[in-house]
């Protein structure tokens, strides 16, 4: 009589995702009996630390005794998707942060907001850790669901209520393309599991590569549609200005930086594997979204829906990185270390000028800020300064590596074009720079203050400042990320 192999079954691998996973249980039964919202934000927080903690405790682990997994390579925990777990859990205690005062304000402080929070961070960090196409989707579906919830969160506003649906229409198309496409790469090679699907393709005779790529361009497809790709991009500016504008936050940074975990670590096994014409068309959407996200940034008059083009342009950096495989990969990490501690601070001082409804971004908002409250003003010129790429901040360091990476892996054209639309890309930074400095207020905009959202606004405006000063400390950190994801 045979019995089915074992499967390694390694739940420390899974310390941080059990241990947010639990703190998000337990956050949800204390909304049952307490409605006051602060008390689940400090429970939230804590969740968020602890599993930091053990994210560090593996990060350790892992880099002396190299990289482990679960499930037969279902799950990894290497030193990338640790990485990416450390920027996904700053970015979640940072929302919750800036959340806190924002949702009373609002009228928008339910206890069931922070669970929801932590239940989609857990998702993106295990998409951050999948090794196969089904603990991908599984992970992309909890990463999603709470969020098509939060972007609906403000009732009765019809502009949220309508973010919600429009992201959760597209949402499920995209998620439908991507099992499609998982279902066509199975039927393939016979597997989801990628280091089984890379040994198949890699496989003399191998018979169905036109099938295969198909797969894999339908996998790439659903995953742009997260990550903000055009011409995937179409929901992200009303999705983003539609929203509460914490919860846009935390869909800035932690729902991208799943997105690029996943693209990165598929691109740079996966993909070298299948046709050429695949990774070609990559390189066609990652121009086209250089092009457009700056371009349509330059237009806008609301800060808010600047802000979200950028973030479809920052969505074209990180694919320039991504085209570069293994050799994209620690630039892919430190650049979205570096965007979600700009683009955080850029939101937070976003709502301490706006009303209680996010209505009135607009470049009036900030007329004047210089004068009125200059330390805020001030830190909003560092994360425009840095998001538009300038030295020393850590978006210039940012930039140098993804296009060093593009360089390097003979995407020149393209790093040219990232080149040029990062030029394009000072106007609209450099217009709410002005606008602080030179411009009067037409009207007494209000004054939203929160010690919890300027704790979280000095600790983005000091982490860009020392990321740009000494990038070494965390680029250095993943100088075996490249070996670890060759050999998965």
């Amino acid at each position: 009589m045979s019995f089915p192999p074992v499967i390694d079954v390694h739940w420390a691998n899974f310390a941080p995702e059990i241990a947010l996973l639990i703190t998000a249980a337990i956050t949800t039964l204390f909304a049952l009996f307490q409605r006051d919202g602060r008390s689940s934000a400090w429970l939230a927080l804590v969740g968020a630390v602890v599993a930091g903690a053990l994210n560090v405790n593996l990060f350790v682990l892992h880099r002396t005794s190299g990289p482990g997994s679960s499930f037969g390579l279902r799950f990894l925990a290497d030193t990338p998707g640790l990485a990416f777990n450390f920027v996904i859990l700053l970015g979640t205690a940072l929302a919750v942060l800036i959340s806190y005062d924002y949702l009373k304000r609002s009228g928008l402080d339910q206890p069931e907001y922070y669970p929801l929070i932590l239940y989609s961070a857990t998702g993106a960090m295990i998409m951050a850790g999948a090794g196969d196409l089904i603990t991908l989707l599984l992970g992309l579906e909890i990463m999603s669901l709470p969020v098509y919830v939060l972007s609906a969160w403000r009732q009765g506003a019809r502009q949220s209520e309508e973010a919600g649906m429009k992201y959760f229409l597209l949402g499920a198309f995209g998620s439908a393309i991507l099992v499609y496409g998982a279902a066509l790469t199975y039927g393939a090679t016979g597997s989801f599991v990628y280091a089984d699907i890379v040994a198949a393709l890699s496989a003399s005779g191998f018979s169905a590569p036109l099938l295969a790529t198909l797969g894999g361009a339908l996998v790439l497809s659903g995953l742009a549609f997260k990550a903000a790709i055009a011409p995937f991009h179409q929901w992200a500016p009303d999705v983003y200005t539609g929203a509460p504008t914490s919860v846009t936050t935390f869909m800035s940074v932690v729902v991208k930086t799943a997105a690029f975990a996943a693209l990165i670590r598929i691109a740079a096994t996966v993909y070298p594997n299948m046709e050429p014409w695949l990774m070609t068309t990559l390189a066609v959407l990652v121009g086209l979204t250089l092009v457009v996200g700056n371009l349509a940034a330059l237009l806008q008059t609301g800060v808010k829906r600047m802000l979200a083009y950028s973030a479809v342009a920052h969505a074209g950096y990180l694919g320039l990185a991504v085209l570069a495989g293994p050799a994209g990969l620690r630039a892919v990490v430190w650049y979205v270390a570096a965007y979600t501690l700009m683009n955080v601070g850029a939101f937070a001082v976003l709502m301490q000028v706006s009303d209680s409804n996010d209505r009135g971004d607009d470049l009036e908002r900030f007329a004047g800020l210089g004068r009125r409250r200059p330390a805020l003003a001030f830190a909003m010129t560092l994360f425009m300064l840095s998001l538009g790429g300038i030295p020393p901040l850590a978006g210039f360091m940012g930039k140098i590596l993804v296009f060093q990476a593009a360089i390097a892996s003979g995407y020149v054209a393209l790093a040219v074009v990232g080149i040029l639309t990062s030029v394009v890309a000072l106007v609209y930074y450099f217009r709410v720079i002005t606008y602080m400095y030179f411009r009067e207020p037409e009207y007494e905009p209000p004054q939203n203050r929160s010690s919890m959202a300027a704790f979280a606004i000095g600790v983005a405006a000091l982490g860009t400042v020392l990321l740009g000063l000494f990038p070494g400390w965390w680029y250095g950190l993943m100088n075996t990320s490249q070996q670890f994801l060759a050999k998965m």
